[in-house]
């Protein structure tokens, strides 16, 4: 991962984990994300697009799965729980529990799922390189 995309990773924990919004990022609680289609108990915001990389913001109900998707355009693609407890799982790889403060490195476009395990709603920040 770049230096750019570490100290992104750490501004977007750091400011959802503190519920302190940086200048110049467009910051919101779980009421300004919106329902991912197909996936009930799943919301997702975009917290920047940049046009080296993304970051994103998504939220998972308790018992709420993600189907299976891939981010084609990514080059690397860290995945961080702020709060809750999940199991990833990544295509033709065994199922992962996580826990807050666990960021998890995946391959840009990898195949991927979870489910929140957890009795409180998750919060996932993702950072993805762009190709």
């Amino acid at each position: 991962m770049t230096k750019i995309g570490v100290l992104l990773l750490g501004i977007a924990i750091g400011a959802v984990s503190a519920g302190v919004v940086a200048a110049g990022q467009a910051l919101a609680g779980a009421d300004r994300a919106k329902p991912v289609t197909g996936d009930p108990g799943i919301s997702s915001m975009v917290v920047t697009d940049q046009p080296q990389f993304r970051v994103l913001r998504d939220y998972a109900e308790p018992g709420a799965t993600r189907r299976l998707h891939s981010h084609d355009d990514a080059s690397y693609h860290v995945f961080t729980l702020v709060t809750g407890e999940l199991q990833l799982t990544v295509e033709g790889e065994s199922p992962v529990t996580v826990t807050p403060g666990e960021a998890l490195t995946l391959k840009g476009g990898a195949r991927h799922t979870f489910t929140n395990t957890g009795k409180v709603t998750a919060t996932i920040v993702e950072v993805f390189g762009k190709k």
